[in-house]
């Protein structure tokens, strides 16, 4: 029996197959039974694998800029210095209430003129309770962090 395969192009990500547009090659009946009916791949041709090589380098190029973004981004979130936020106090140095990340986007955001919208998402906090300083990790892109420092002082 010979051992027939079909080149397949992948319009989605699929776990353990590959990335969207990446050429592969499947069993006919794994094309016709599971990746044509959910949208998942299409057969290989000539002028698909030139689209979507095309399609390749456009979305690497915005990836690049998008990423150039980012770095700048990050430089002058991490050249501004410290975030300072000011709230009351109890005797054993615990503050009252709770800095959310909307207080601290809304902080940023008022002090750095930024290009790019931040979202609650992209932040990481530490756990604040005391008065003291912290660094928080703005995440930009998956391989672009920055890190801010704020400090939390008695009003």
């Amino acid at each position: 029996m010979r051992n027939k395969t079909i080149q397949v192009i992948l319009t989605k990500d699929v776990q353990k197959l590959g990335k969207q547009g990446t050429l592969i090659k499947v069993k006919p009946g794994y094309l016709r039974n599971y990746l044509i009916p959910l949208k998942l791949g299409k057969v290989a041709t000539t002028t698909l694998i030139n689209q979507f090589e095309l399609q390749q380098k456009e979305s690497e190029m915005k990836q690049k800029q998008f990423s150039k973004k980012c770095i700048n981004i990050r430089e002058e979130l991490e050249s501004f210095g410290k975030f300072i936020i000011k709230k009351k106090i109890s005797e054993n140095g615990v503050f009252f209430g709770k800095i959310t990340k909307s207080h601290i986007l809304e902080l940023i955001t008022s002090k750095v003129n930024l290009t790019m919208d931040l979202n609650k998402n992209q932040l990481e906090l530490p756990e604040m309770k005391q008065v003291g300083e912290y660094v928080i990790e703005i995440i930009l892109t998956t391989n672009v962090i920055a890190k801010i420092n704020i400090e939390i002082l008695p009003e």
